[in-house]
């Protein structure tokens, strides 16, 4: 777990932790998550969403570029590292991961926009994932004298941002903010029962 911290970032891992709590909490259905809102907090949630004010998502705009920066980085230097291949296969390996990685990022934004833990883990997994291909790139262009080795030093330092701003303050309040109003929405829904 220490190692887990020290490779995500304190901050991060804290909310992972609070995530899995009030998931657990949400999960048992019962009472018991009446504990952890106030009626105020439900009825200030409950106002339609014009009137609340608008939260800062340019932090979570800007994780999302930085990974699909790192991934166009990783991908191209595979892409170049790997022998000739039919036009067909290439065309494959090239789509494919692509479609992949970008679903789950969007998935990922938008359990993280839902309040769900899930989303943050999702994009915890995606920059976990993506440094250790960097670094495995990166050691491969080392070993080989490849000139590739830029665009990789350029995805690490797009990683290096990233991680920056998951554990920056504005992302970890935007992320409390979806979470507590999903937590406000199930405990006005467990009063009214």
């Amino acid at each position: 777990m220490q190692f887990l911290s020290w490779l995500i970032g304190r901050n991060l891992t804290e909310l992972l932790q609070q995530g899995r709590e009030i998931d657990q909490l949400i999960a048992r259905q019962d009472n018991s998550v009446l504990a952890r809102s106030t009626t105020e907090l439900e009825r200030y949630f409950k106002q339609p969403s014009e009137s609340l004010p608008r939260q800062n998502g340019f932090p979570v705009a800007l994780v999302l570029m930085l990974l699909l920066v790192a991934f166009a980085f990783n991908l191209l230097t595979f892409l170049h590292v790997l022998p000739p291949l039919t036009p067909q296969i290439h065309a494959l390996s090239f789509f494919v991961p692509s479609i992949v990685i970008l679903g789950a990022i969007l998935t990922a934004s938008y359990l993280l926009a839902r309040g769900n833990t899930a989303g943050v883990q999702g994009l915890a997994y995606v920059w976990a994932m993506l440094v250790i291909s960097t670094v495995l790139l990166l050691s491969y262009s080392v070993v080989m004298a490849s000139h590739s080795g830029l665009w990789l030093l350029l995805a690490l330092a797009a990683l290096v941002g990233a991680r920056w701003l998951l554990n920056g303050q504005a992302f970890i309040l935007f992320a409390i903010y979806c979470r507590t109003q999903r937590l406000a929405s199930v405990a006005r829904q467990r009063r009214m029962k």
